[in-house]
């Protein structure tokens, strides 16, 4: 049989039906036939670029599959540009944030309501309870807004507030229930003072949480009023720290927002009456409690 040159690259016939293997394997089987050195170097050499060719072709396919899955993956499809596209074509008052300051106004719906600590030696006293509780009122206010920086706001939000809220001192003693009860309308001057944190603006939706103080005074206050049937009297003034949460929704001509805030009041607000002091002295402070749900234009 004549020896194939070593450069040739065509795959030689086997003597006795061999197959052509891995070089390693195929080494073995020549040299156990006693084939020609020669003619066995051309084949492993053979071998051996088939071989580079097919890890070659592998890898290939390999890289070229990783790739068009990045793409499938990462690549933001025509449909997307689309969308983002017209997320930002059709954001509405895309100059409103940008503004130094601006106005607006606000109305909504309340619950004014006290916090009552009785005295530790309460049960002294004839009452074996006092009551707290609350009216729906509703508010209207005004807001200004100063722009501090992209995500932080300074508002001052002075607000009449329309509620009413009431006391009751309530006794089961000798298995018969009596209580006395004082009302207290209030009409509320609200001097809030709040700094308002933004997200990131969503198309035409951002969120926002806000904190503040607050002054208050009670117009509707019985501070100094007379009447021989006042049982407690209330302070006219009060402090408030205030907490809220709310979105902003941006639409064509204006900004609307709804916000729930949550006022406490600092000041024991507790004050006697004419009909005795047990009333009052039956109660260590009286602080003031308030949710609002409000609604603003701007």
């Amino acid at each position: 049989m004549a020896d194939q040159p070593a450069g040739s690259l065509r795959q030689p016939s086997l003597p006795g039906g061999m197959a052509l293997r891995t070089p390693a394997s195929f080494l073995h089987t020549c040299q156990r036939k006693g084939m020609n050195n020669k003619w066995v170097e051309a084949c492993v050499i053979y071998g051996n670029h088939q071989t580079d060719n097919e890890v070659s072709r592998k890898k290939g396919f390999l890289y070229t599959g990783l790739f068009l899955l990045g793409c499938l993956l990462f690549w933001p499809t025509e449909a997307e540009a689309q969308r983002r596209d017209r997320t930002y074509r059709f954001q509405n008052l895309l100059e409103h944030d940008h503004r130094p300051y601006h106005f607006g106004f606000l109305l909504g719906l309340n619950t004014y309501s006290f916090h009552a600590v009785p005295v530790s030696d309460f049960d002294q006293y004839e009452f074996t309870h006092v009551l707290e509780g609350q009216d729906y009122g509703f508010h209207l206010g005004i807001v200004s807004n100063l722009k501090l920086n992209r995500f932080m706001d300074l508002r001052f939000v002075p607000t009449l507030v329309f509620s009413e809220r009431y006391i009751e001192f309530y006794t089961d003693e000798f298995d018969v229930g009596y209580s006395e009860r004082q009302d207290l309308e209030a009409t509320v001057l609200e001097f809030p003072l709040h700094l308002k944190f933004k997200s990131e603006r969503i198309g035409n939706t951002r969120a926002f949480v806000f904190g503040g103080m607050k002054y208050t005074h009670d117009l509707a206050s019985i501070e100094l009023g007379v009447g021989d049937d006042i049982l407690a009297r209330i302070a006219r003034n009060d402090v408030h720290y205030e907490l809220g949460v709310g979105f902003d929704h941006y639409f064509f001509y204006f900004k609307f927002s709804t916000e729930l805030k949550a006022s406490f009041g600092m000041g024991d607000l507790i004050r006697p009456g004419e009909l005795g002091p047990h009333y009052t002295n039956s109660i260590d402070r009286l602080n003031s409690r308030t949710i609002m749900l409000s609604f603003t234009f701007e």
